[in-house]
């Protein structure tokens, strides 16, 4: 078979969508032949099922009931999680009321505390963006030592060159010899 065939057939076999004579393709192609390196994950799968086929598995004597049991556990819980749903329903609709009334009650209290003066709101304003800038200054103020900093590499700086003089001083070195 072609890669290209056996990439189509493995990509319907994988989504469950091919039928009994493909996968006997597949099959034979797996154990018979010889694998492209791309395929060998799918060579051991085919390898496994093959294994498998042949081996007989014992079916506990209790399968049904225990079955039976397994069902009814995941009944129940399933009960028990509409409850869940409903709870949490609840919740979200109680928070979102409370966002809803609280963002009600800051909005009428925020419409109070504005200024209708110009010549007051401009004060405020001008005495906030004082506030601002001190801070600001302050702040900057701390970075001066930043430039000893640069002062202090400055020199370093020097040391570039004297490393490109030794690289030339000692590829002239090699030449000689």
């Amino acid at each position: 078979m072609k890669t290209s065939e056996i990439r189509i057939l493995l990509q319907k076999y994988y989504e469950g969508s091919t039928s009994s004579f493909e996968e006997a393709d597949l099959e034979k192609y797996f154990l018979n032949e010889r694998v492209d390196a791309e395929f060998e994950a799918d060579k051991l799968h085919f390898e496994a099922l093959s294994s498998m086929r042949n081996e007989d598995i014992p079916v506990p004597e209790d399968l049904e009931s225990s079955v039976l049991a397994a069902l009814k556990k995941v009944q129940g819980s399933q009960r028990g999680g509409t409850k869940r749903i409903v709870y949490l329903t609840v919740s979200l609709a109680a928070a979102l009321l409370l966002m809803v009334s609280t963002y009600i009650f800051v909005s009428r209290n925020d419409q109070s505390s504005l200024v209708s003066d110009p010549k007051i709101a401009y004060a405020e304003s001008r005495e906030a963006l004082e506030l601002v800038s001190k801070y600001f200054n302050d702040g900057t103020s701390r970075l001066s030592g930043l430039s000893k900093i640069n002062q202090a590499i400055e020199p370093l700086s020097k040391l570039n060159s004297l490393d490109k003089a030794a690289k030339s001083l000692s590829e002239f070195g090699r030449s000689n010899h």
